[in-house]
C-alpha cells in the first residue's frame, strides 16, 4: 500500500495538474520527491519542462559531413624585418676569358676590314700589300658572303688588276683533294694554290667577269687563253662552269669544251660518265665533262693537260685569274 501511494505521489509530482504546477515543479520540492521516489526518477524516461515532456538524451549520432570551406581571411600584418645575416666570405678571384676578348677584337677588326677593304685588285694600293713579288702581291680583299680574304693580285699582266685563283708552278702542293678542300681553297698564295669554289662563285656572280689562263708546256713554250665571259654557279649546282668568248695563241681551245659542266673531285663525282670517275682518273678536281680536254689541276708533271691539235700535252706551269671586264 505504501509503495502504491509513493508511486502515485511521484507520478503526480512529475505530471501535476495546472493548479499545482507551480508549487510542485519547484526544484526544492522535486528534490524532496526524488529522494522519496529515487527508483522512479532513475527508471522513468520523462523529465518535465513546464507542460512539455522531454525525453532523455539518446546516444551520440554519427559525425556529419564537413560544411563548405569559408572564405580566405584577410592577410595578417607583415612582421618587422629581421636583422641582416653575417657577411659571407669573399670568393676567389675570377679568370679573365682571353679567348672571348680575342674573338671580340677579331670581329671588330673584321668589321673594319669589310668597311675599307677593296672589292677587287683594281682598288688596291701598293703600300697595303702583305707581301710583294715582281708581278704583284698579296692583298686583303672583301668578297661578298665570304668576308675578307687574302688574295694574290697580278698587277702587271695585260693591264693588271687580276685576282689569281689557280697557280701551278712548283709542284709542292697536292691538288688531288676532296670536295671540301676545293670549296674552301688551299695552298700558298705566293706559290701553288687554289682560291676556292665558293669564293670564285661569289666573285664571278656579280658583274661581267673575264678570265685568262697562262700556260707553259714542258718544252718551255708560253701559251695563253682568254675568255670574255666567265662565271661559276652556286654550290647547289655543284659550281657549274659557264665560259665563252675565247681568244689566245693556243692552237686549240681546250677549256670551252667544259662549258656547263659541274665540278668534280675524287669524292664527289659529277661528270657525265655514270660508271667512271674522271677526277680519280685524272688526279685532281676540275669541271670534268666526259672526261677532259683540259686538266690544269691534275697530278703535277703527269696529268696537268691541255688539248693541242688533237693531242693532250703536259703543262709544266699554269695560272688562272679573273677581273672585271674592261
Amino acid at each position: 500500500m505504501e509503495s502504491l501511494i509513493t508511486l502515485l505521489l511521484c507520478s503526480f509530482a512529475f505530471n501535476p495538474s495546472p493548479t499545482w504546477a507551480t508549487t510542485l515543479q519547484s526544484s526544492h520540492f522535486k528534490e524532496l520527491i526524488c529522494n522519496q521516489c529515487q527508483q522512479y526518477c532513475e527508471n522513468t524516461d520523462l523529465v518535465t519542462a513546464g507542460n512539455t515532456r522531454v525525453g532523455k538524451a539518446g546516444p551520440r549520432g554519427l559525425r556529419g559531413f564537413p560544411g563548405p570551406r569559408g572564405p580566405i581571411g584577410e592577410p595578417g600584418v607583415i612582421g618587422p624585418r629581421g636583422r641582416n645575416g653575417p657577411v659571407g666570405a669573399r670568393g676567389s678571384e675570377g679568370v679573365v676569358n682571353m679567348t672571348l676578348i680575342e674573338q671580340s677584337m677579331d670581329r671588330k677588326i673584321e668589321e673594319v676590314h669589310q668597311m675599307y677593304a677593296p672589292r677587287s685588285c683594281d682598288g688596291v694600293k701598293s703600300d697595303a700589300a702583305l707581301s710583294r713579288t715582281d708581278s704583284g702581291g698579296v692583298f686583303k680583299l672583301f668578297i661578298p658572303e665570304v668576308g675578307v680574304r687574302n688574295l694574290f693580285c697580278d698587277l702587271t699582266d695585260d693591264g693588271g688588276n687580276w685576282v689569281v685563283f689557280q697557280r701551278r708552278m712548283y709542284g709542292n702542293v697536292n691538288f688531288y683533294r676532296g670536295w671540301g678542300d676545293y670549296v674552301k681553297g688551299f695552298g700558298d698564295l705566293q706559290g701553288d694554290h687554289w682560291l676556292g669554289l665558293e669564293a670564285l662563285h661569289q666573285m664571278t656572280n656579280r658583274g661581267n667577269i673575264e678570265m685568262k689562263i697562262n700556260m707553259i708546256t714542258s718544252d718551255g713554250i708560253h701559251w695563253s687563253a682568254k675568255y670574255s665571259n666567265f662565271r661559276v654557279g652556286p654550290g647547289s649546282d655543284n659550281y657549274t662552269l659557264f665560259v665563252s668568248g675565247y681568244s689566245g695563241n693556243s692552237t686549240r681551245d681546250g677549256f670551252s669544251w667544259h662549258d656547263n659542266a659541274q665540278f668534280s673531285t675524287k669524292d664527289a663525282d659529277h661528270d657525265y660518265y655514270p660508271l667512271r670517275n674522271c677526277a680519280s682518273e685524272y688526279g685532281g678536281g676540275w669541271w670534268y665533262h666526259g672526261c677532259a680536254y683540259s686538266n690544269l689541276n691534275g697530278n703535277f708533271s703527269e696529268t696537268v693537260l691541255w688539248y693541242f691539235d688533237g693531242v693532250m700535252r703536259i703543262m709544266c706551269c699554269s695560272e688562272m685569274k679573273i677581273r672585271r671586264r674592261l
